[in-house]
């Protein structure tokens, strides 16, 4: 929303207005049309799914990685504390892209919402940031999941750990 326009909506908001030639009130505001769907985006996804999506977007080897150390040295109210807090800035964040999508939905994820709310090039710049995440954790997952597999078994060599995750994520 431009400045003017942001003027305007708050004039309309507010009250404030000012007459015209007939005498009414007349607001800055300009009533445009709605469309539907112009770029087929889909919505089937039911409560269920959704919270599904959400409890496995939460749970990751980093949980059961890093979660032993932390416990080890803080104890568990600072990890009950620090979870909580990085769940309620993840809420935030959430509630942030929800809203986005509810006012101008877009058929993409966060990238595309980057490259229609602030500019294209962010929306760029989060694509190969994205990215770049993907393929660094990939290495990462090799190694959580060797290190929690050692504590297991010793004799599992790591290149056999390196080929089977390979195959999975392929």
């Amino acid at each position: 929303m431009d400045i003017d326009e942001s003027r305007k909506y708050d004039a309309y908001v507010n009250g404030a207005s000012k007459d015209n030639d007939q005498g009414e009130k007349a607001y800055d505001v300009q009533h445009g049309e709605t469309r539907d769907n112009s770029d087929e985006l889909q919505r089937h996804l039911g409560n269920r799914q959704i919270q599904l999506i959400a409890i496995g977007g939460s749970i990751g080897t980093a949980l059961f990685v890093s979660i032993g150390g932390a416990l080890n040295k803080a104890g568990p109210g600072s990890l009950f504390m620090a979870y909580t807090f990085y769940s309620l800035v993840m809420a935030m964040v959430n509630n942030c892209i929800a809203e986005m999508s509810i006012y101008m939905p877009v058929s993409g994820g966060f990238v595309r919402l980057a490259g229609h709310w602030v500019d294209e090039a962010l929306g760029f710049t989060a694509g190969w940031n994205f990215f770049l995440y993907e393929a660094l954790l990939i290495p990462f997952e090799i190694t959580a999941l060797h290190t929690v597999l050692g504590f297991w078994r010793d004799d599992i060599p790591i290149w056999g750990v390196a080929i089977a995750v390979i195959v999975l994520y392929g």
